[in-house]
């Protein structure tokens, strides 16, 4: 069912290695600006910094995705 789920999500999303890299490199800039000057009392940092890490790691999950594709 797995395989079946992932495989109409790759069909209808069609993700491409570069839209994943520039995502990542965007996204870790960001988390590194965004950790610089930690400031864990205002919310609108905590969720800032959240949504960069949740957007880091679906980028991960995109490239190894699909590069475990095209092998």
């Amino acid at each position: 069912m797995y395989k079946t789920v992932r495989d109409s999500l790759e069909d209808w999303y069609n993700p491409s290695v570069q839209s994943a890299v520039i995502l990542l490199m965007g996204s870790s800039f960001s988390l590194f600006l965004f950790l610089n000057s930690p400031d864990f009392t205002n919310p609108y940092y905590v969720f800032g910094v959240g949504v960069m890490g949740i957007t880091i790691v679906f980028a991960v999950v995109m490239l190894i995705s699909v590069l475990l594709k095209r092998q």
